[in-house]
């Protein structure tokens, strides 16, 4: 992707604290004794990105994970987004995957384990035939 305009900072991709986050470096050369300005870009629509925020992180908290090349980022600065290129995107994907510690992956295993012992514990038995209470009807008693 060809940038719209040239980018002064660069975007990266950071985590911050627990979260794989798209930002703009407002201080490339960020000191590990001071805090830094980030500019912290929301996920809007596939590879599309919307600014959000500014915040000032301790350099404890962020860490770069990847500084994305201008080739692949295509900023327009009067509607403040940013469109990543497609593998940029899978990528920031698989970051924060890894970058959670397996969390979003162990969390989706647990709702998976959940609904399979559900379904196993109030299936019905073969033959039972199911309603729904909104179309069971109550029908009387032939005699």
């Amino acid at each position: 992707m060809d940038s719209s305009s040239p980018t002064p900072f660069p975007f990266a991709f950071v985590q911050i604290k627990d979260a794989v986050c798209l930002v703009q470096l407002t201080n490339p050369s960020m000191s590990p004794l001071m805090y830094s300005d980030v500019r912290i870009f929301r996920h809007e629509f596939i590879t599309i990105f919307r600014y959000s925020h500014c915040a000032s992180v301790h350099p404890s908290d962020i860490h770069v994970l990847e500084v994305l090349d201008d080739r692949s980022t295509s900023y327009e600065e009067e509607q403040e987004t940013v469109c990543l290129a497609r593998e940029v995107m899978a990528r920031m994907q698989r970051l924060s995957r890894i970058g959670l510690g397996g969390a979003m992956s162990s969390t989706a295993s647990q709702q998976k384990q959940h609904y399979q012992y559900t379904k196993t514990a109030t299936a019905p038995a073969h033959g039972t035939r199911m309603q729904s209470p909104r179309t069971s009807r109550r029908v009387a008693p032939i005699h």
